[in-house]
């Protein structure tokens, strides 16, 4: 018998020898397996890592996603919420939760915006990039309450958060319903 080649893209092929003649008895099944050797490229460069994975010889690659998907938070790291645009506590009601969580956590805001009000009878408080508490806003609520109806609107947006640890950030962000996304903690 001569040699021959046989391609295949088949992992596995099970031969079977069996004599045209029936001179001879027929053989065992013989399994003949390809191994798959799998090598991966990290790139490395300026921006966000990436890696490709190849096979050799050629197949494809099939890979269940594990691990967490979303922001990942140290829960021990201290960490901040950071915005461009800014978070909003949208009501009274979320602003003052928001001052509640934060007092109780030691919380200090940047770039902060309260409004109290709505049109001509609003009052506007901006702080910049300066780090203040709960107790601080508070303060100045308190003193710009004493003007309006105690069911006068009351926003605050605020463009970054300081935490003592990742826990406290969570536990604040879940509180408040504070969609996190990535790019949002930084740790």
């Amino acid at each position: 018998m001569k040699d021959q080649t046989f391609l295949t893209h088949a992992l596995r092929v099970n031969f079977l020898v069996v004599d045209p003649s029936r001179h001879y008895e027929t053989g065992e099944v013989v399994t003949w397996e390809n191994k798959l050797v799998l090598r991966n490229f990290l790139h490395n460069d300026a921006g966000p890592r990436s890696v490709d994975l190849l096979v050799a010889p050629a197949g494809k690659i099939r890979y269940p996603a594990k691990g967490k998907k979303g922001v990942q938070i140290d829960d021990v790291k201290p960490g901040r919420i950071v915005s461009r645009t800014g978070r909003k506590l949208d009501s009274r009601t979320r602003t003052f939760e928001g001052l509640k969580q934060s007092a109780e956590k030691s919380v200090s805001f940047e770039n902060v915006h309260l409004t109290v009000g709505q049109g001509a009878q609003a009052v506007q408080v901006m702080v910049g990039e300066i780090r203040v508490g709960a107790a601080f806003i508070e303060a100045i609520l308190k003193t710009v309450l004493e003007k309006f109806e105690p069911t006068t609107p009351v926003t605050m947006t605020f463009r970054k958060a300081h935490f003592a640890s990742g826990h406290d950030l969570k536990d604040f962000a879940k509180q408040l319903g504070i969609e996190l996304h990535t790019g949002d903690v930084e740790q």
